[in-house]
């Protein structure tokens, strides 16, 4: 079947802008049409970057979260709107993108990216696009991509700065070599410390950039290469990387085995003004029936806020929770782990 026949009448004039570029041409969109590419992650970063990769044709998109969204996520998350809060992200974000571009395919999957979990979350994938918040699933998500050769393409962004390169297995250096053994706890968050949404929009951009060469078949600029942008003077450094040898994840002499990756069933994360958010985050999708879980949740008093096919999100007082189908759980408001604990026990008890 020739390119032409590949694509609908539909179809050619939704990306005729781009097939005329002569480093693309119909022959690179029928390359991103036939890729799978999973997006890690749907807020600051992952936001952007699903919206260019489906308007740009990338044939299936695996878009994977663990948020609802929330008010505060609007001024830089231009994936959702108002209408959004409280729905789970990836069902927001599968909603929009779907009617954005109906030529592709959206899979929405409401996890936490975990050690047990990384593997299967980007199995069949052609390339994973890093736009998490936090080193602990980054680390999962490197060792799982070198472990599967799949390329990643990493990117950060904080306050006024951000970072992207772009990890080929077996070529490049890996996540750890360069920034092995960080710990989430020693790192601002861009609750404490903003972030400003044009660094989020640049960083954003050179990923889908790196995305569509890797995809193409081009050599990605950013290989062995950190690019550092500072919006407050407005520079860009390109900062040389290499592959360590005996780095304990990719390394040909790798000097130990790779360190434990932290991660806690429940996790305390910083939440919106002062108040404590617990994250309870199985490995496996439990496949919630969400029907039985809104009537336990009314029987027990709390009022259903938001009834979506992927999630719910309830309150009762001060307290405020969602539950999505994979079983993750989000708790604000409540006093402490022991209490959060406690709560969720009853809210899933059968």
């Amino acid at each position: 079947m020739g390119s032409n026949e590949f694509f609908s009448e539909e179809e050619l004039v939704y990306y005729s802008r781009q097939i005329v570029l002569k480093e693309l041409g119909l022959q690179g969109q029928a390359r991103l049409k036939d890729a799978h590419v999973c997006v890690a992650g749907l807020g600051g970063l992952g936001s952007p970057v699903s919206t260019q990769l489906a308007s740009m044709g990338v044939g299936h998109l695996r878009i994977v979260d663990r948020d609802v969204v929330e008010m505060s996520n609007l001024q830089r998350q231009h994936l959702y709107g108002v209408d959004s809060v409280g729905y789970p992200k990836v069902e927001a974000a599968a909603t929009r993108l779907e009617r954005m571009n109906p030529y592709i395919a959206i899979e929405p999957m409401p996890l936490s990216i975990t050690p047990g979990n990384a593997e299967k979350i980007i199995s069949g994938m052609d390339l994973v696009v890093d736009c998490l918040d936090s080193m602990a699933p980054r680390y999962a998500l490197n060792r799982a991509c070198v472990k599967l050769g799949i390329p990643m393409i990493f990117g950060a962004v904080i306050s006024n700065v951000g970072n992207a390169t772009t990890i080929i297995p077996g070529e490049t250096a890996c996540l750890e070599c360069f920034q092995g053994n960080v710990d989430d706890e020693a790192l601002p968050s861009c609750a404490v410390a903003g972030v400003h949404p044009s660094v989020i929009g640049i960083l954003a951009s050179i990923q889908v950039s790196e995305v569509v060469r890797v995809l193409t078949g081009r050599p990605p600029n950013l290989a062995d290469s950190l690019i550092f942008c500072d919006l407050e003077d407005l520079s860009f450094e390109k900062i040389k990387l290499a592959k360590v040898d005996n780095c304990p994840v990719c390394g040909t002499s790798p000097k130990s085995e790779p360190s434990p990756i932290r991660h806690e069933p429940v996790q305390e994360i910083c939440g919106r003004e002062g108040r404590r958010v617990y994250v309870f985050s199985p490995d496996d999708d439990m496949g919630l029936g969400l029907w039985a879980l809104n009537g336990r949740l009314a029987a027990l008093g709390y009022s259903i806020d938001v009834e979506a096919r992927m999630g719910t999100t309830f309150s009762r007082g001060d307290v405020r929770g969602s539950v999505l189908s994979s079983g993750v759980t989000i708790l604000e408001g409540v006093g402490d782990m022991e209490e959060a604990v406690r709560l969720h026990g009853v809210i899933h008890a059968e």
